[in-house]
């Protein structure tokens, strides 16, 4: 599996980054029945699953910096993936009911009412806000592993890892901002993939 790292750390840069341009930021309910609502979403879930298998596929048990990015990031990924899933599949399913011309389904308040409802439920908050925490805590190890390692992976660890600490507080910003904020932290993950890669191939053999 090492041998993907780049490729890993490549494919969760896209996600991260594409889930915040492609989303659609019209009003809601509208924006729930867009083409690219659940795409978008399927995309930011991506973006942690990869960024698991990525931290994972480092090796790491070769530092205890990159032990924590990959149990953190782990463990953040399987927190935060039933949110998304609710926010891709439930809120296109709510739209979809929402009353049209023809005076079928239900109003639109009721439907922003049930959508709240949801993303601000005991259940759903706490694992969610846990699994940015965990990704938070992802974020500081894979500073400290930039740190120490140096070279050509500094600038990478440096932009994801500040890019993890702010997903969740970038959540409270506009949409131009989480856009800037998907572009940093896909950035960031490519130039891991690619340091990732030639660091190596520039490790001598066992």
């Amino acid at each position: 599996m090492e041998g993907f790292v780049m490729w890993w750390w490549i494919g969760a840069g896209v996600a991260f980054a594409a889930y915040p341009a492609l989303r659609p930021w019209g009003a809601e309910p509208a924006a729930w029945v867009d083409p690219w609502w659940v795409p978008a979403h399927l995309l930011g879930a991506a973006g942690f699953v990869l960024l698991a298998v990525a931290a994972r596929a480092e090796r790491p048990e070769r530092s205890p910096a990159r032990r924590d990015t990959a149990v953190a990031a782990v463990l953040g990924a399987v927190l935060v993936l039933p949110y998304f899933g609710a926010e891709a599949f439930g809120l296109a399913a709510l739209g979809g009911a929402v009353r049209g011309a023809g005076g079928s389904g239900i109003d639109q308040a009721t439907a922003v009412a049930v959508s709240e409802a949801f993303r601000l439920g005991p259940w759903a908050a706490a694992t969610f806000v846990a699994g940015l925490l965990a990704v938070a805590v992802a974020g500081v190890a894979l500073l400290l592993a930039a740190r120490r390692s140096g070279g050509g992976t500094v600038a990478g660890g440096v932009l994801t890892g500040i890019a993890l600490l702010a997903y969740l507080p970038q959540f409270f910003a506009p949409p131009e901002v989480r856009v800037a904020h998907g572009v940093v932290l896909g950035i960031g993950c490519v130039l891991i993939g690619f340091t990732a890669t030639h660091a190596s191939a520039a490790r001598p053999a066992a």
